[in-house]
């Protein structure tokens, strides 16, 4: 009997744990941020289409999208982690308050930023890469440190904020990809019209 209620707490803090580790995930990479950041991507993209929607090129650009739009959330507070201890809206995020070490922020700020970004350079095209790697630079080298000078930090904000729902157009852009990749999908799409012809064949 005792046994058990020693284990229940142990269970009960492992699992309040596990919930502290993704709560400051989310605040780290800003969740709510990085789905708007979606939604105006995906709504880039349906305003682009030509045609029927295409959901695999739509998933690959919102994957893409959400991966960078976190790296520079992540990357912005690692950077402000000093001015975002001082305020008291800001000093329990992961960083200034001490539940999360910089450098791990650093780390995953950067991953999630380069991986967003080599994602969509080998599933889409240059455009699309080219504004994602540009509103990625602009938050963390222009936004971010005007921040702390002036207050016409704003205008330049509006920038990154502006590109999601170009990146969702860019991305539809079939015609913009890169020679390698247009040929790797059509080898592909004549290995299936073959393959279906033969399936075809062999039925009859």
């Amino acid at each position: 009997m005792k046994s058990t209620d020693y284990q229940q707490p142990a269970a009960a803090t492992a699992q309040i744990a596990e919930h502290g580790r993704l709560s400051d995930f989310s605040q780290l990479i800003k969740a709510r941020l990085t789905f708007l950041v979606l939604v105006t991507t995906g709504v880039g993209f349906y305003v682009g289409t030509r045609g029927p929607v295409d959901l695999v090129r739509l998933f690959n650009v919102l994957v893409g999208a959400a991966l960078a739009a976190a790296g520079a959330s992540a990357l912005n507070q690692w950077w402000e982690r000093d001015l975002d201890a001082l305020m008291s809206r800001t000093r329990m995020r992961p960083v200034p308050s001490g539940r999360m070490r910089a450098g791990s922020a650093l780390i995953l700020g950067c991953f999630m930023a380069l991986i967003g970004i080599v994602y969509l350079a080998l599933t889409t095209n240059f455009l699309a890469t080219l504004l994602t790697a540009l509103t990625v630079v602009i938050y963390i080298l222009a936004y971010t440190p005007l921040k702390r000078i002036t207050t016409t930090n704003t205008l330049v904000g509006a920038i990154p904020g502006a590109l999601p729902p170009l990146i969702g157009w860019a991305g539809d852009r079939l015609h913009l990809a890169n020679p390698a990749l247009l040929r790797y999908r059509l080898a592909l799409s004549s290995r299936l019209r073959a393959s279906r012809i033969s399936h075809a064949l062999e039925r009859r």
